[in-house]
């Protein structure tokens, strides 16, 4: 007789994969009904269409051609300091879906995660991808570090109104990183597991680590795109204050967006909502625009920059899921 075919094994990864996409689609599912509660919480949607109304349609797309300036300006600069071969447009779509991961996260750091775990995704160690994250927020805070001293010398205005540090936070993570160090040194445990995720992939991964950050191509490419993204900023703050008739020299609307998204980053509050506005509000007031008309460009800076891409940015993280690429 014939013998019956023996089935074959089942495959624990592809198991394991069916499971990690059911997880993902189920969170992907609950940060969708979440982004949209907060939308409809945080927007009044009347009074946004009434200002909306009052622009100039003309510069409103000149806003809007803008904006797509500082998506790409952080792809570029995200691209300058990611190991291996990287395509530009996944990149970009990664940049896109922050903006509805930033959404449901306080002080973007669901954007952070989605860039590690794309990293991750890339056969990049862990370790590796943190450092190169690092990498890139580093270099972004010194760029707008000497760009802000820069503008604040040109303007005339003392150093005294640039952003202060947020000296509480600044405490919070060295006493975090204080803690993490005394815990490695006097746990045996710890100790193995840290050189065992983090200090041998760095090692194993150190050449090429070394490549990047010596990098002259790598460095202005970085410098460029982040330089590109704030300019990107300015111009979009420029075209909605034109749209209502109102203008500012372009040095001091520099300040107000450095100076704003600095003040709504140490807001713990998911995608800086309110904190954003408010900052950019009383920056237009201080350097002479209208209030009536600072209020509505401020808003109307907020719907271009930010609220636009929350569909579009959850568009894009559909997207990558399904390249699994996240």
């Amino acid at each position: 007789m014939p013998e019956e075919p023996v089935p074959a094994p089942a495959d624990p990864d592809a198991r394991q994969r069916g499971r990690g996409a059911l997880i993902g689609r189920v969170v992907l599912g609950v940060a969708s009904v979440v982004a949209v509660y907060l939308l409809v919480q945080r927007v009044d949607f009347a009074d946004l269409w009434q200002r909306l109304r009052d622009t100039d349609p003309v510069w409103l797309s000149v806003a809007l051609l803008f904006s797509i300036l500082p998506v790409v300006g952080s792809a570029a600069g995200f691209l300058a300091f990611s190991p291996g071969r990287i395509p530009f447009g996944q990149i970009t779509l990664v940049q896109l879906a922050t903006s509805f991961v930033n959404l449901i996260t306080p002080a973007s750091a669901g954007g952070l995660a989605l860039n590690v775990r794309y990293l991750t995704r890339k056969d990049v160690p862990v370790a590796v991808a943190v450092a190169v994250v690092g990498l890139v927020q580093t270099m972004s805070v010194l760029v707008t570090a000497v760009a802000i001293t820069l503008l604040l010398a040109l303007s005339g205005r003392n150093m005294s109104d640039a952003p202060h540090v947020p000296w509480l936070a600044v405490a919070i993570v060295a006493g975090v990183v204080l803690a993490a160090a005394l815990l490695l040194r006097f746990w045996p445990w710890g100790r193995a597991l840290f050189v065992k995720h983090v200090v041998q992939p760095f090692r194993e991964a150190g050449p090429e680590l070394r490549h990047i950050v010596t990098s002259k191509k790598r460095l202005a490419l970085a410098v460029v795109g982040h330089l590109a993204v704030t300019l990107g900023f300015v111009a979009v703050l420029a075209a909605s204050l034109a749209a209502f008739d109102q203008s500012a020299p372009l040095i001091l609307m520099a300040v107000v967006v450095i100076g704003g998204s600095a003040i709504a980053g140490t807001v713990p509050v998911p995608g800086g909502i309110g904190a954003a506005e408010t900052a950019l509000f009383l920056g237009l007031t201080a350097i002479q625009v209208d209030e009536s008309a600072a209020l509505s460009a401020a808003l109307l800076f907020r719907v271009i920059t930010f609220w636009i891409r929350v569909p579009i940015g959850w568009v894009a993280l559909v997207v990558l899921r399904r390249q699994n690429a996240v």
